[in-house]
């Protein structure tokens, strides 16, 4: 009977099967949507779960301050404006279910943030963040199984669900540096001639996610960076050629690539040209003098003073006072060294802004006074680095080898450890009272959520460091198998190359500017697992069937090409 059973089944299968395979416009729709239905699997369970997470008072200022110099120079302007779009949404619901008038365009000047208005923006962050990778694994790979293998392992990595689900600008930068990995791999695939909308939709993400971090724009040079690098490999390929044929065909990619690499570098500068103008023009709208913020950003860095041994300390900042002929930044300087010597333990970096601005440069409310105050906070970077004493290279490696030893599970939880900051905060982050996260909740119950469930707590010994060593091994193994194969895989292997060599940068940047969060490590990771993921789709590829993008014929471009 059973026997019976089994076969009528495996007739049914068979059958299926082929009702499928008959109609392959049927079977790309169901494979598309089980990719994607897995990568939604644990957005669906933290938005039922877990109550939205907090980029502590960043993310509060961010969704709730106007137009002002908050909002546009020292956060991007970006997500502070576009997250407001649900919170309008969820607010105006919430008025239809109590029959109120709808919220006026005000709202979005002063924003009032209800369950429904940040269950919105948390979704619409988990739905991008879906589209982004599904968008990068269907361009890595052209094989069911490969995209299926692809997404179980974004599913099963907590870290950009976590960002997803938080409140804070590097969620919307995360989800746009995945739509500028996928578009210049895009790039990268195209054998000759790229079309401009591929250029064109680079461009736009790279400006946005500028736009977003200012950081980000390091990302101009992706494309830059690896065309160099395909330069240089097809430069070096030529010299070393054994005969005429592999060496013309080498010259002809190495004139190309020169060539993209052109274009490339047009392209990245027009984007940080062009979010540059967008920060002005920004600031002309509201009446708002433009300046850098990354004098005051470091100021987050010598935050390590307070640990340094007296002697240490007051030899750095003797050496910035020479490196210096302002007086202005010399006085900055001079009160620095008088708020640590007074054994400053947790120093306040907007408190003594404040104290500065209105000691050194008064009047307070004077343009041209903060202007001047700006300007010397700028200077003061320069006379702190150029050039960098040992004792601030010092600081900085501590901090970038603590990022190589970072674990997934240790930046998830930083991401309930910043949701607590509002329980000894309250007062600055007054709206979120009412919130579901906090309403009658405290500290240690928020970071039980972390605690009490197991997907927040693997990869558990996955660091940094092994990650590059998987993404070593990876590409050494792609190198292998397109010499074996006689393949061409050098576009693929230097954008894998440039990918993580751009992260690495940005961490370095960050420890260079400020003093290390977790957070930070974000473009790290998310570029790294890029890139072993465009060399794993790559490598199942080439083991299983051609890959007509990076596998061009040589005698047929040879023949192709006047002699």
């Amino acid at each position: 009977m059973n026997h019976i059973t089994s076969s009528i089944w495996l007739q049914r299968f068979i059958h299926f099967r082929r009702r499928i395979a008959a109609r392959p416009r049927l079977l790309t729709i169901a494979t598309t949507l089980i990719v994607f239905t897995v990568l939604l699997i644990p957005s669906i369970w933290m938005l039922s779960t877990i109550p939205p997470l907090w980029r502590d008072v960043d993310g509060y200022l961010q969704v709730t301050r106007p137009l002002g110099a908050e909002t546009i120079l020292q956060y991007g302007p970006l997500y502070c404006f576009v997250a407001r779009i649900p919170l309008y949404l969820g607010y105006a619901i919430d008025c239809l279910r109590l029959s109120a008038s709808l919220p006026k365009l005000s709202f979005f000047v002063h924003p009032v943030l209800t369950d429904s208005g940040v269950f919105l923006l948390v979704a619409s962050q988990h739905f991008a963040l879906c589209l982004a990778s599904f968008y990068l694994i269907a361009v890595t790979a052209r094989l069911f199984l490969v995209r299926f293998i692809l997404a179980v392992a974004w599913a099963v990595n907590p870290l950009f669900y976590s960002f997803a689900h938080c409140v804070g600008a590097e969620t919307l930068s995360m989800i746009l540096v995945l739509f500028i990995g996928t578009t210049g791999l895009r790039i990268i695939q195209q054998s000759r001639n790229i079309p401009n909308k591929e250029w064109f939709l680079f461009g736009v993400s790279v400006w946005l996610c500028i736009l977003t971090r200012h950081i980000n724009a390091v990302l101009a040079g992706l494309l830059p960076l690896t065309f160099l690098l395909v330069s240089g490999s097809r430069l070096i390929a030529t010299r070393f050629a054994r005969s005429q044929s592999p060496r013309r065909w080498h010259r002809i990619q190495w004139k190309r690539a020169s060539q993209k690499a052109m274009i490339a570098v047009a392209v990245g500068i027009s984007c940080v040209l062009l979010a540059n103008a967008s920060l002005r023009t920004l600031c002309y709208a509201v009446q708002l003098r433009y300046h850098s913020v990354v004098g005051f950003a470091f100021l987050g860095r010598l935050k390590f003073l307070a640990a340094l041994p007296v002697e240490e300390r007051n030899q750095l900042l003797d050496n910035a006072t020479k490196n210096t002929n302002s007086a202005d930044v010399k006085k900055v300087i001079s009160l620095l060294r008088n708020e640590f010597s007074s054994g400053t333990a947790k120093w306040d970096i907007g408190a003594f802004k404040k104290r500065a601005q209105a000691s050194l440069f008064p009047p307070e409310g004077d343009v041209a006074q903060q202007q001047r105050f700006y300007h010397a906070l700028n200077e003061m970077v320069a006379a702190f680095l150029c050039p960098p004493s040992k004792i601030s290279l010092s600081a900085v490696a501590t901090d970038l080898k603590t990022s190589q030893q970072i674990t997934i599970p240790e930046v998830v939880g930083f991401l309930f450890v910043t949701t607590k900051f509002y329980f000894s905060h309250r007062e600055v982050m007054p709206q979120c009272a009412s919130l579901i996260t906090f309403r009658d909740k405290n500290a240690d119950q928020i970071f039980a959520l972390f605690k009490s469930h197991s997907y927040f707590q693997h990869p558990k010994k996955l660091t940094y460091r092994a990650l590059f060593g998987c993404w070593a091994g990876l590409l050494a193994l792609f190198c292998l198998i397109t010499k074996i194969r006689k393949r061409d895989g050098a576009d693929l292997a230097s954008y894998s190359a440039a990918l993580t060599t751009l992260g690495l940068f940005i961490m370095f940047a960050n420890c260079v500017l400020a003093v290390f969060q977790p957070r930070y490590t974000l473009p790290m990771w998310e570029l790294a697992i890029m890139s072993v993921t465009i060399l794993f789709g790559a490598i199942m590829e080439y083991l299983v069937s051609p890959l007509p993008s990076v596998s061009r014929s040589r005698p047929k471009e040879l023949a192709n090409t006047p002699h």
